[in-house]
């Protein structure tokens, strides 16, 4: 699940045969669909900080071409976003921890008006980590009333930022959650 798929046709575009050598340092395979129309396909690995590095200048260098396709498993993939996304995972690399990169502590609030519960006034707002700091723009929909549990919001929310097949994100489990419990005033 690692590996990150880039598909682009051959065509007539002056930086075609650049893009082909950038796609060359992946595991690059050939396509003859018709014999006018050649189709180029790159493999990356993500767990090899070297491999990142090349993704992402394929990334840069397809963001523009409409027909290019990216591919994680089999989830198709906007190419702008996986530009952003491995941006951010190889900063993400380059420090000892990439918790102190990633995670991002975001708070909830609480609209009073609606709740029938007295809190107490340190217990207004809530706090809890963010695993990915490219996507806290997505947890704006993240609330204590929603019928969802917070791990499902929270996954709901990588979804729509479009980070949710990031290798930092494979395994969700090491988040634990801040002060997620609701506590009433006696």
């Amino acid at each position: 699940m690692n590996l990150l798929t880039f598909r682009f046709r051959e065509s007539q575009a002056v930086d075609f045969y650049w893009n082909l050598e950038l796609a060359k340092r992946g595991s690059l395979r050939e396509f003859k669909v018709h014999p006018n129309i050649v189709i180029y396909e790159s493999a990356f690995d993500l767990l090899n900080p070297i491999q990142v590095g090349h993704a992402l200048s394929l990334a840069k260098a397809l963001v523009l071409d409409k027909r290019a396709e990216v591919f994680s498993g089999n989830t198709s993939l906007t190419m702008g976003t996986v530009r952003d996304v491995l941006q951010c995972y190889q900063h993400s690399m380059q420090v000892d921890d990439h918790h102190a990169h990633c995670w991002f502590k975001i708070r909830l609030t609480f609209d009073l008006t609606v709740t029938r519960f007295e809190v107490e006034s340190e217990d207004v707002t809530k706090s809890f980590v963010f695993p990915c700091r490219s996507a806290a723009t997505y947890a704006y929909g993240i609330h204590y009333e929603h019928p969802g549990t917070i791990d499902d919001q929270l996954d709901s929310a990588l979804w729509r930022a479009g980070t949710r097949w990031c290798p930092r994100l494979t395994d969700l489990s090491e988040i634990k959650l801040v002060n997620v419990e609701f506590q009433t005033k006696r």
